[in-house]
């Protein structure tokens, strides 16, 4: 049977009236007749008992009602659910983020998206600073929140969610600890702590003047290390905050730096979802 055939044989089932199912389903009344006699030629017994007045089941018709239409229902919800998720409606969404100061901005934007889009299920986990884009090149995430730049051929940079200055973290009794602004000429001699792993376009873009770098495992090291004096280190104001240290001091750098935090994905794979979930971001 076509679908036309099972959409005019249910709904007559229920409607036991040729022409409310003709106007339910916006078909001439004689379009439904000719379907049900093609029907019941082709099963060789009648579906149903017609006269002028009344329209009822035949046992065969109730048999076929019977088998077809759990059947038909799930076909109809396994495509509604197909296009709610092709749609960007339903499913699952997996974000990334890296910092603990973008993560209220993210939670403010899954609450809008959960909102608009009921059927939607977000899962979150942080990316560690050693390994950036490595989430999302393994299909672990669909959108990650990360530090700019992002210089990558098969990454696609959004829009920014959070913009916070970026000051040098160094060690309470470190010479620099006390100055008020720290200008290039004051990092002369110094040595820059920097995760492993990043690309060396992301460090020179946040290095304020060419100096020597130490590579660290990752950012809880790093701030380790600057607070030991074994080298100074760039962080987001968000360190002061978030992960304060009582021999760790951060002070503003000259040209007020920022660390930007923007949304990026795949290139080749930006999920219905993910779309949709920037489409909110932009209304």
């Amino acid at each position: 049977m076509e679908r036309q055939e099972i959409e005019v044989f249910l709904t007559l089932t229920e409607e036991l009236h040729f022409a409310r199912t003709a106007e339910r389903l916006r078909l001439a009344p004689a379009s439904i007749s000719q379907t049900i006699r093609k029907l019941e030629r082709r099963f060789g017994a009648p579906l149903f008992v017609r006269t002028t007045r009344h329209v009822a089941l035949t046992p065969l018709g109730r048999q076929l009602r019977d088998d077809l239409g759990p059947a038909y229902a799930q076909v109809q919800a396994a495509i509604e659910r197909t296009t709610a998720t092709a749609r960007g409606d339903t499913g699952e969404l997996r974000l990334g983020y890296m910092s603990a100061a973008v993560a209220p901005r993210l939670l403010e934007l899954v609450c809008v998206l959960r909102t608009r889009s009921p059927g939607v299920d977000v899962t979150i986990a942080e990316t560690t600073l050693a390994d950036l884009y490595g989430p999302l090149r393994r299909g672990e995430v669909d959108l990650s929140v990360l530090p700019l730049p992002v210089t990558e051929p098969d990454l696609t940079v959004g829009p920014v969610l959070l913009s916070e200055a970026a000051l040098l973290a160094v060690a309470a009794d470190h010479p620099l600890a006390t100055h008020p602004v720290i200008t290039p000429d004051d990092l002369t001699g110094q040595t820059f702590l920097f995760a492993q792993g990043l690309p060396e376009y992301w460090i020179d873009h946040h290095r304020p003047t060419p100096a020597p770098i130490d590579p660290v495992p990752g950012f809880q090291e790093m701030l380790a290390y600057a607070a030991s004096g074994h080298g100074v280190a760039i962080v987001g104001a968000q360190v002061e905050a978030l992960y304060p240290r009582p021999n760790l001091v951060c002070v503003p750098v000259a040209g007020d730096p920022t660390f930007d935090y923007a949304l990026v994905w795949r290139t080749e794979d930006l999920s219905p979802l993910a779309a949709t979930f920037l489409r909110h971001i932009e209304t």
